[in-house]
């Protein structure tokens, strides 16, 4: 719309310079389509809101699927929880790099992307961006590679060079290059100027080459809410461009469906249960302040809390929705918000004045539980923490993820605690396992 408003209003100051016989210029042509176009604007926001599209912007993102937390969340082995968030990445990505003087003086460490998964390990991945203009003119071949580091081992940050087969990697097309290089620019002129195109991740398929992966949409309530149709996929080296529908994408792409799209949509799902009129917030859902993406059995989810609208601290459930499909999965479980978890690990160490990452949700034997890390003020990961999801007061720290998983099973043990999951009435137990070295009497 704001193109051609643009296009409009210069074709008419062209109109009026012709009125005018070339000596001057009328601007009524050009007031006259102003006009215009700020009415069709106003109609067009007016007609497009949830006024008049309630319903359409609540069925969105679809009905959910209900389901048992501890039957459908895998129990993963603890040398697997991820330990590095996309701060701690970036910091670590930058000493690597920093060890290169050579290379360090050419190029940037590009934006890193939600965690991925590469042959079942989760990587943190971003491009050698290019550090201004004069450096890419220089760098006319591209710059030299990418980085990882690992979502599971800070030890493990490579600086990625060449591909499997032994090829340099040369990445031209690339959100920091320039003119035709540029990779916005690159994609539009390649056959996708008329569609709309978001959020730019950077990943690797399962042969550990990079490419681009732009998600294209199109808006279902005129200018507003829109919804994801697929991807392109271009390569970086030789900027080659494919379009996929999201039922076609290569399995190696992790996320399809953008996260401010999903979260977008869940926010209508919670507000217009009843329709746009709900004085008395009926039935209304808000989604909690931190959405984490997780991995589970494969598959990769936005994860977030929801709650009463009002509600504060606790949640009424927790929802999961895919990122390639945008199938929504709903826990129905009371709990803890992200935040008030949070607190719960960095009070339980405030006399060292750690500060807890945001959490993400895990199978502990058959508990639901919080995992963060502690860092300090240096953003160093100093300690581990597991927190009760149903219960925040639950709280376990320590310097390993198995000592810390140790002490948090004995302090559910002892809180004798139970949860109810919602209709189906389903409860789950503490048991602790072990020999029974002594027995005396009281």
């Amino acid at each position: 719309f704001c193109f051609i408003a643009i296009g409009v209003l210069l074709l008419s100051i062209l109109v009026g310079w012709w009125i005018s016989g070339k000596d001057g210029i009328t601007l009524i042509p050009a007031g006259i389509a102003l006009g215009l176009i700020v009415v069709i604007g106003i109609i067009g926001f007016i007609a497009g809101s949830s006024l008049f599209n309630a319903s359409t912007m609540y069925n969105q993102i679809g009905q959910p699927d209900n389901k048992s937390f501890t039957n459908d969340i895998v129990e993963i082995d603890t040398s697997q929880i991820p330990t590095v968030d996309i701060k701690l990445a970036s910091k670590l990505s930058d000493k690597k790099l920093g060890e290169n003087f050579a290379l360090g003086s050419q190029v940037d460490i590009g934006e890193f992307t939600n965690k991925q998964q590469v042959n079942d390990k989760l990587l943190y991945v971003a491009p050698l961006d290019h550090s201004g203009f004069f450096k890419w003119h220089s760098n006319s071949s591209g710059t030299p590679g990418f980085v990882t580091v690992s979502a599971t081992n800070s030890n493990d940050v490579k600086l990625v060079n060449t591909t499997a087969d032994g090829s340099e990697i040369h990445l031209r097309y690339l959100q920091s290059a320039y003119l035709g290089d540029n990779l916005k620019r690159h994609i539009r002129s390649s056959g996708y100027r008329s569609v709309g195109l978001t959020e730019y991740s950077f990943e690797l398929n399962d042969e550990g080459y990079p490419f681009w992966v732009v998600t294209t949409y199109k808006n279902t309530t005129l200018w507003r809410n829109p919804e994801a149709t697929g991807v392109v996929i271009c390569d970086p080296q030789t900027g080659k461009c494919k379009w996929y529908s999201v039922k076609d994408a290569p399995e190696w792409v992790d996320i399809i469906q953008p996260e401010k799209f999903v979260i977008n949509q869940l926010e209508h799902y919670g507000k217009y249960v009843h329709g746009w009129w709900n004085p008395s917030n009926k039935d209304e859902l808000s989604v909690t302040e931190h959405v984490t993406t997780v991995f589970n059995d494969g598959d990769c989810y936005y994860y977030t809390g929801m709650s009463s609208t009002g509600a504060d601290e606790g949640t009424i459930g927790f929802a999961m929705i895919n990122t390639r499909t945008k199938k929504f999965t709903f826990y129905k479980m009371s709990g803890a918000t992200e935040s008030a978890a949070m607190g719960s690990a960095k009070g339980n160490v405030q006399h060292m004045g750690y500060k807890s990452t945001e959490p993400i949700p895990i199978n502990v034997s058959g508990v639901p539980t919080y995992f963060s890390t502690l860092k300090d003020d240096a953003g160093l990961v100093k300690m581990y923490a597991m927190v009760n999801i149903e219960n925040y007061s639950i709280v376990a720290t320590d310097s390993s993820i198995s000592e810390t998983k140790r002490e948090y099973l004995n302090a559910v043990s002892s809180s004798g605690a139970s949860v109810d999951f919602g209709d189906n009435t389903e409860v789950y137990g503490y048991t602790l396992t072990g020999k029974v070295s002594r027995i005396t009497a009281n």
